[in-house]
C-alpha cells in the first residue's frame, strides 16, 4: 500500500498515483526490506541511499532540538497509522 500524509485532513491517503525517487518506509525491518525491494522493482530505480529517520541524541553531529520535535511528531503519526494498517507505510517525500 502506498500512502501519503494529507495535512488538511490529518490522515494518510491510499490514492498515491506514482512513487517518487525519495521515499520514507516505516514498519518492521522485514516489512521495510520487502517494501524497499518492491519500490526498486516497480520504479526500476537502484535506490542506494538509506538513512534511519530518528531523533538525534544531544551531542551528535546532527542534533537539532527543533528538528527533533518535528521528527518526533512525524514518527508518532507514522506509528498511529502503522497500528491501524499493520503493514509498512511507504511515504513519498517529493
Amino acid at each position: 500500500m502506498f500512502s501519503k500524509w494529507d495535512s488538511q485532513l490529518y490522515c494518510f491517503s491510499n490514492d498515491v498515483k506514482s512513487i517518487s525517487s525519495a521515499v520514507r518506509i516505516f514498519g518492521t525491518q522485514n516489512q521495510i526490506d520487502a517494501a524497499f525491494e518492491d519500490i526498486c522493482t516497480l520504479t526500476k530505480l537502484n535506490l542506494d541511499e538509506c538513512y534511519t529517520y530518528e531523533i538525534e541524541k544531544p551531542g551528535s553531529f546532527h542534533y537539532n532540538k527543533e528538528q527533533n520535535k518535528v521528527i518526533a511528531k512525524k514518527l508518532k503519526q507514522y506509528k498511529e497509522a502503522y497500528k491501524i494498517n499493520k503493514r509498512a507505510l511507504i511515504l513519498n517525500l517529493k
